[in-house]
């Protein structure tokens, strides 16, 4: 007769194999985000050095022209960028002047509200306030050597993604037999479909809610709209709250330089509609449902990942949560934790029943004893 008690040896084993990943993932977050950043680069990319690859005949060729391609509009945009961040520094002095001033205001508003004595507001000001929104901007800036190394590392990756992906694919794939080959080459191959459909899909969105962004912000009258609008833009590739941090910014700012309330007042608006017709339109329409990941999972997937990865995390969240999904639809074992990620979730409440009700699919199955 079988024993079914649980192996203490096994569920150790798992346990060790679960801290020591984590671990590895958090001190070699250096490595590993500019590696998958490079992947996810490099799959949008792929087409574009196929299409080059196939009249030059050359790899290496073909992948510096698909370079070169994208690089003529993003060093434009950067540059147009950079013209605009020097703008913006150039006029933070007095601006710095000015938020700090309001918040000073607000909290002292605030502290006459709740009762509480003048010298315990100054002193809180004092303490938690002081200098701080006044060092953002420096301290923002001191950590531009390292992103910059990040950049230069993607890129470096993303080249030798991109140059050794039919080994690596193949390398992958001789790893099984021919019956699980198959299976693997159709799960690389979806794995590549959704992050292709995915990282497109978020290119066409940021242009999009960039050009409303700066239209809006134009109409309203705020300086730099084409900055703040695309700064909003980009941190709208953070899910669920970049575009609440892209508006802030130009808030803040319309706050410090306007004349009239109903300017700062006018950004809060026009960014929270923006906000809704993206969530609810422009992002479903565009990048559908590619990640086909139910929202319980992806907001799990965002914290984990900025628990472990910060801001890189958060970004890259979604596409790894999916591409995980896909890797646990062609393992049997796995199947059902597939299912538990998947978007129709709700709708499929018997599947577990009906489908996975097998002695097979039960994970606790793998930490009893023999």
């Amino acid at each position: 007769m079988k024993n079914y008690a649980l192996s203490v040896q096994k569920l150790a084993h798992f346990l060790i194999a679960l801290t020591l990943g984590t671990y590895i993932l958090i001190v070699s977050k250096s490595i590993l985000v500019p590696l998958m950043f490079g992947a996810f680069f490099a799959a949008m990319l792929i087409p574009l050095s196929n299409f080059f690859e196939t009249a030059t005949q050359n790899r290496v060729s073909a992948i510096l022209l698909s370079f070169l391609t994208i690089l003529v509009p993003v060093l434009g945009i950067t540059s147009l960028f950079a013209y605009q961040i020097v703008r913006v520094i150039n006029d933070m002095p007095n601006v710095r002047d000015k938020i700090d001033s309001g918040i000073y205001q607000l909290v002292h508003w605030l502290g006459g509200q709740l009762g509480q004595r003048e010298e315990a507001i100054q002193s809180w000001l004092t303490e938690n306030l002081s200098g701080g929104m006044s060092d953002f901007l420096p301290e923002s800036l001191s950590s531009l050597s390292s992103v910059i190394a990040g950049l230069l590392l993607t890129i470096i990756f993303t080249f030798f993604w991109m140059l050794y992906r039919t080994s690596l694919k193949n390398y992958a794939l001789y790893q099984f037999d021919d019956f699980a080959r198959r299976r693997a080459d159709l799960a690389i191959t979806q794995i590549r479909r959704i992050s292709q459909k995915y990282l497109y899909g978020l290119l066409v969105v940021i242009l999009i809610l960039g050009g409303l962004n700066s239209l809006g912000l134009w109409i309203i009258g705020v300086d730099y709209a084409l900055f703040w609008g695309f700064l909003g833009a980009f941190l709208a590739i953070i899910p669920y709250v970049g575009t609440t941090l892209g508006g802030l910014f130009p808030f803040l700012y319309s706050l410090a330089t306007a004349d009239s309330w109903w300017q700062p007042v006018s950004v809060v608006i026009l960014y929270t509609s923006i906000q809704s017709i993206e969530g609810n339109f422009i992002t479903p329409k565009i990048v559908g449902n590619s990640v086909k990941i139910n929202p319980f999972a992806a907001i799990l997937a965002l914290l984990v990942g900025g628990a472990v990865w910060g801001i890189a995390g958060l970004i890259l969240a979604l596409p790894v949560i999916a591409i995980i999904r896909i890797v646990f639809m062609h393992i049997e074992a796995l199947k059902p934790v597939s299912e538990l990620l998947s978007e129709n979730l709700y709708k499929n409440e018997a599947v577990f029943e009906k489908k996975y009700n097998e002695n097979r699919y039960r994970i606790l199955n793998y930490f009893k004893d023999s």
